[in-house]
């Protein structure tokens, strides 16, 4: 079974983490649009961590 089918990494149906999931960004199955992040994937959590640095930059900057 490909492991974009499981339903073992959802987590109050709306939270992906599988760390045996190589994907970045998840199409959430259940609510027919929009798009999740694998908390499980270290890429996922490198983005987020720039992306407040990013924006905390941004507002004590201006």
């Amino acid at each position: 079974m490909e492991s974009g089918n499981r339903d073992d990494g959802w987590l109050t149906g709306r939270l992906y983490f599988n760390r045996e999931d190589k994907r970045v960004i998840i199409r959430r199955p259940r609510s027919g649009f929009g798009y999740t992040m694998n908390l499980g994937n270290k890429w996922t959590w490198i983005f987020n961590i720039v992306f407040v640095i990013i924006i905390v930059t941004l507002v004590r900057v201006l």
